[in-house]
């Protein structure tokens, strides 16, 4: 039996923008039910369609990468930089409810799509705009870049190694759910009469809200991070790695009773009453010594017996898993995938399921 219309299946989405947050962010409303137009300049459109693997064959008008961000949505091919181009877009937007863009600002004079001019030509408009850097909007911001300058990069990658990208584009990923919520609170504003809405998001923004934790170690305690793998520099054992017959386990040990649990495991309760690692502050204070311990009792055990065994206690952990077991039929991560129109697989941008329990 088809559900019946949801507000998000009413509204029309204009999607003008490329390589990965706006298209990530125009994919989520796709998912969600809204009606997405992408347009692509032609002939080579989205710069991610040529995005390809050394694996991916040369002759497909797509990308993997292309794929991950782009879902199912209608492709107007159409060059805004002619005029035919042009009266097409403003035809377009007078139809639409949100468009999404992330031109340079010189071009936006030139489509007519200055926020100001938007707003008096289609004020009706929920107008959301991406850019790099706020203070530099013609600076080209790619994720590395904004990685870089974000801290992420200082941050990651172990103490001996050189600061390392995180590998997915994070900042992007982090601008698209930006994107979603300047959308949808756009929306709300327009159902309470108010009109010209644009809001403005940047991947430099979008990465700094981000920091959370180790920004305020930094504002509060003026405590710069250094770079210690994947070790939490306020919790121990949390993100320390042991050794298994057949892989990683990752520890997120976060108080004294999971770590009694975790030690009640291995078979080395004595390390509970230890001096060294009787509370947080002080298995922090000594975690080279306390990770060796841990990691020379985890190693007669396989991976997964290992984290069901510290469930059962009360001690969390997680496998470190690669992505052919991630995918494995019946994992979270093969029921997270989805096939698009053109029989491409891909993961689900919008990860959570909604029903209506209220009367109908």
């Amino acid at each position: 039996m088809p559900h019946p219309p949801r507000a998000i299946e009413k509204i029309r989405v204009l999607e003008l923008a490329s390589v990965l947050a706006g298209p990530l962010a125009g994919t989520a409303l796709s998912e969600r039910g809204a009606h997405v137009t992408k347009v692509e300049c032609p002939p080579h459109g989205d710069v991610t369609r040529s995005w390809k693997m050394p694996n991916e064959s040369p002759e497909s008008p797509t990308s993997a990468y292309y794929e991950a961000a782009n879902g199912d949505k209608k492709i107007a091919w159409q060059d805004l930089r002619t005029d035919a181009g042009r009266a097409w877009l403003d035809a377009a937007l007078a139809s639409h409810d949100v468009v999404l863009e992330n031109f340079k600002a010189s071009d936006l004079e030139r489509f007519g799509l200055t926020p100001q001019d938007l707003a008096q030509r289609h004020p009706h408009l929920v107008h959301v705009r991406l850019v790099g850097f706020p203070s530099a909007p013609e600076r080209l911001a790619y994720d590395v870049v904004v990685q870089a300058e974000t801290g992420f990069m200082h941050m990651n990658g172990p103490a001996d190694a050189p600061p390392t990208r995180m590998p997915v584009a994070l900042m992007d990923i982090l601008a698209s759910q930006q994107i979603l919520s300047a959308v949808y609170e756009g929306l709300f504003e327009r159902a309470a009469g108010r009109s010209g809405i644009f809001a403005e998001v940047s991947l430099e923004a979008s990465g700094l809200s981000a920091l959370a934790n180790q920004a305020t170690n930094w504002l509060i305690n003026g405590a710069d991070v250094t770079r210690n793998g994947s070790a939490h520099p306020n919790i121990a054992p949390y993100g320390d790695l042991l050794p298994c017959l057949d892989g990683w386990l990752v520890l997120a040990v976060g108080n004294d009773r999971q770590f009694a649990g975790l030690c009640g495991v291995l078979e080395c309760v004595e390390l509970i009453e230890d001096s060294r690692f009787q509370t947080n502050a002080l298995r922090v204070r000594h975690r080279s010594d306390l990770i060796p311990l841990l990691s020379e009792k985890a190693k007669p055990w396989e991976k997964v017996a290992l984290e069901e065994a510290l469930r059962a206690s009360g001690a969390p952990a997680g496998v470190v898993r690669k992505l052919p077991e991630v995918f494995a039929r019946g994992t979270a991560g093969n029921q997270h995938t989805l096939t698009n129109s053109s029989g491409h697989k891909r993961v689900a941008t919008v990860a959570y399921h909604m029903t209506f329990l209220g009367k109908p």
